[in-house]
């Protein structure tokens, strides 16, 4: 037998010897053209990760699916736009005005700095009207559930700024900038449900916004 028949039973006896000696446990029972399948577990390292990231997935779903709390990548495009869309500013050229949207509108209410600017201007502008607290007085009061022109924000929005001909609600998209319109509609679709006592309701009756 030559030097190149030994090394092979040689390598042969080895394997075999090693198949034999491998603990009895460590050996699944079933085998391959008598390839023997050996139990090797996964490193702990990589165990540790796996139950990591379904743990993750868990806590993942409940934040922002099942309790709220979080805000999806969608939601904070959408708060970023109107931010954007509240400071946006025609150029000199023209190019037109901001693209108000019942979306913009209800998201502008998670912007504190929205919401700021619009009771600023509130108390500015429309206090004569509606009183501080927006339980109405010349106006109708915007705290209750019932509204007189249209149900949505869009239609806060278009009251404001081309006004209510015939009623002391004037256009003012001829004295307020685009910013001021969208912050203050903003901030008055959130007085609604507040039902503070005030002026009789007007109108017909709406949903509380959902915020």
């Amino acid at each position: 037998m030559n030097a190149t028949a030994h090394a092979l039973t040689g390598n042969a006896e080895a394997l075999d010897a090693t198949d034999d000696d491998a603990p009895a446990e460590r050996l699944l029972d079933h085998d391959y053209d008598g390839i023997r399948e050996y139990d090797n577990p996964l490193p702990s390292w990589w165990s540790i990760v796996f139950g990591a990231s379904i743990a993750f997935a868990f806590l993942y779903l409940a934040y922002y699916d099942i309790a709220g709390w979080g805000k999806t990548p969608a939601e904070n495009y959408k708060l970023a736009l109107v931010n954007w869309q509240a400071n946006y500013k025609a150029s000199p050229g023209g190019g037109g005005g901001p693209n108000v949207t019942e979306d913009m509108l209800a998201s502008g209410a998670e912007s504190p700095d929205l919401m700021a600017r619009g009771a600023e201007v509130f108390a500015n502008r429309c206090v004569g009207c509606h009183t501080a607290d927006g339980r109405g007085q010349i106006g109708p009061n915007l705290t209750d559930l019932f509204q007189i022109h249209g149900t949505t924000r869009m239609d806060l929005y278009a009251t404001i700024q081309g006004g209510a001909p015939g009623t002391a609600m004037i256009a003012w998209s001829e004295v307020m900038k685009p910013a001021e319109i969208i912050a203050v509609a903003t901030f008055i679709s959130t007085l609604r449900g507040k039902n503070l006592a005030g002026k009789e309701p007007q109108g017909k009756p709406v949903p509380a916004f959902a915020h």
